[in-house]
């Protein structure tokens, strides 16, 4: 009988990257972050949808800005 092929476990993956990504410098912490943030932002700007995402990054952004707003009212004195 063949065999499937064994798939790994997506918690098992996901805690092997975080082992590889805690044992990198700091500085190849955030060389590796950048990357990621690059290889997003490429995708963004080649996708069809661009007009819809970049929108949407705004938005989330705004969103963002304003909650640290708030958080800083509320908690700073």
């Amino acid at each position: 009988m063949i065999q499937p092929l064994p798939f790994p476990n997506d918690a098992e993956i996901s805690a092997e990257e975080a082992t590889r990504f805690r044992g990198l410098s700091p500085a190849e912490r955030i060389a590796s972050i950048r990357s990621v943030l690059s290889a997003g932002e490429l995708l963004m700007r080649r996708s069809p949808r661009r007009d819809h995402l970049t929108a949407y990054q705004r938005t989330q952004e705004q969103l963002a800005r304003q909650a640290i707003k708030e958080f800083v009212t509320r908690h700073a004195k």
